[in-house]
């Protein structure tokens, strides 16, 4: 029987396409679910999610599920409520949105799924007609926060992993596939490279593998310094290993909550229940930082030096990893987690969708170095590359480029003139030593600043706005100029 769809449908241009075909046919279908995850037995250095679809046509979908195994890499490309069409997103599902403030600290926050809830002869996350699932005991986990209001706060454990665990779905493949914690493990250099000094008392220091973004660096500060925060990262792999399947046929289900502790604030969109008192988060599109120490923040393939590197080191920067950036990108690209990519290959950039960074960011500092070690290589033209894979680079000659992929972090819009006067704000915060204030001294300057930035306000295009602020996340305020 079919299920009534009300949401506004909206049209998208996606350039991606999962090589592999989801159905062989010309149907729309709703990413509805994920249901777990396997690895790879094709590519073992890429884990799958199994995701539930739905046939979506003229308001309302098919009460058939259909399950597709999809890289987990490509969770941000596949979203709940997108709509795929011959491998290729077409549409999206329009679900209501909001802010919460929550609680992260242990104990005010629970994991609980359907299956649990049944066990326990208890109430179920939510009623199964808000948004019906295949199964009534369903075993994925949910991450259930208390609301002010008296109601409650839903999330997919999967969807928190996939959008709160840092900016790259590098950084989450990697915590899916190997055990990267623990005094004797070596796949932590997958994302910390070794520091080039002493740790010091107080500081949070940082270096970046080539492969993860600068955006990732919260997340990883707290999992190098916070045990809390490591122990909760370790626990992926070890959930993933303890439940696998050798016949690759029952997924495992993770437990992936807060990876901190203290106040947060988180947006969300999906449906509200309990006459609007609770709500089911099916995308996340925001979150807080957690509170800190600034972090000192470093990368293997640091561009942030004052001389360019010796003639030894040309070409060296990138050396090891398939990170040739294409300098035309393909009109289609094709994602696949069945192949891995080839050695050296060329690598093209696809974007998540942007990742609101509520309230006041964490600070972060870059480190800048007086000569660099090495510069990149020649860019690849991408002319023998047919696909892209996330993977570990393997072979070659396959035709499989590396697909890095990953969220921009954007601070949260207050409108023009207090996302200004934030950002100036945190600049503030950010360097110290060359802001000694930002704020009026008398009613005289007052009114001039405020005229000053009614007037940056008006002036500049959205477009230009939204460049200030990503500003604040940049190394130099001599870059203030560019605008």
């Amino acid at each position: 029987m079919p299920i009534p769809f009300d949401r506004e449908i909206v049209r998208i241009t996606n350039v991606v396409r999962l090589k592999k075909s989801l159905f062989g046919n010309d149907t729309d279908w709703m990413a509805w679910w994920y249901c777990g995850i396997y690895k790879n037995h094709l590519a073992d250095s890429q884990p799958n999610i199994l995701v539930a679809f739905r046939a979506y046509s003229a308001g309302s979908l098919s009460d058939l599920i259909v399950l597709r195994r999809i890289p987990l890499t490509a969770l941000g490309q596949v979203r709940i409520g997108t709509i795929w069409k011959e491998s290729m997103c077409r549409a999206e599902a329009v679900f209501d949105v909001k802010k919460f403030k929550v609680d992260f600290t242990k104990g005010a926050w629970k994991l609980t799924s359907f299956h649990k809830t049944a066990k326990e002869g208890v109430q179920p996350p939510y009623p199964s007609d808000v948004y019906r699932l295949q199964y009534g005991e369903d075993k994925n986990w949910l991450v259930e926060f208390k609301l002010p209001s008296g109601g409650k706060l839903i999330v997919p454990c999967i969807e928190f992993f996939s959008r709160c665990y840092g900016r790259s779905e590098e950084l989450k493949r990697v915590l899916a596939t190997y055990q990267c914690f623990g005094e004797n493990s070596i796949e932590k250099y997958r994302l910390f490279a070794k520091l080039d000094e002493s740790e010091e008392s107080g500081k949070w220091k940082v270096k970046l593998g080539k492969r993860l973004v600068n955006d990732d660096v919260v997340f990883l500060a707290h999992a190098k310094y916070d045990p809390y925060t490591e122990r909760i990262a370790n626990d992926i792999y070890s959930t993933i290993e303890s439940q696998y399947d050798p016949e690759n046929k029952k997924p495992a289900f993770i437990k992936a909550p807060p990876w901190f502790q203290g106040p947060a604030e988180i947006k969300v969109k999906g449906i509200w229940f309990d006459n609007r008192q609770s709500f089911l988060g099916l995308q996340v599109i925001g979150c807080s930082d957690p509170e800190g120490l600034p972090i000192l923040r470093d990368r293997e393939n640091t561009n942030k030096t004052d001389a360019a590197a010796e003639e030894d080191g040309i070409g060296e920067a990138w050396a090891g990893a398939p990170e040739r950036v294409l300098m035309k990108y393909p009109d289609i690209i094709n994602l696949t987690s069945d192949d891995e990519p080839d050695h050296g290959s060329a690598t093209v950039e696809i974007q998540d969708p942007d990742f609101e960074v509520l309230g006041t960011p964490r600070v972060v500092i870059d480190v800048r170095r007086d000569r660099a070690k090495g510069s990149a290589g020649a860019r690849g033209n991408g002319s023998d590359v047919s696909a892209f894979s996330s993977g570990e680079p393997h072979g070659d000659k396959k035709g499989v480029g590396y697909a890095s992929i990953h969220a921009r972090s954007i601070m949260e819009s207050k409108g023009a003139l207090r996302d200004m006067w934030d950002a100036m704000l945190f600049l503030k915060t950010k360097f110290p030593d060359l802001i000694k204030s930002v704020g009026p001294t008398d009613a005289e300057v007052t009114s001039r600043a405020v005229e000053a930035l009614l007037g940056l306000a008006t002036a500049y295009s959205a477009k230009q706005r939204t460049a200030f602020m990503r500003l604040v996340s940049e190394d130099y305020l001599g870059e203030l100029g560019t605008l």
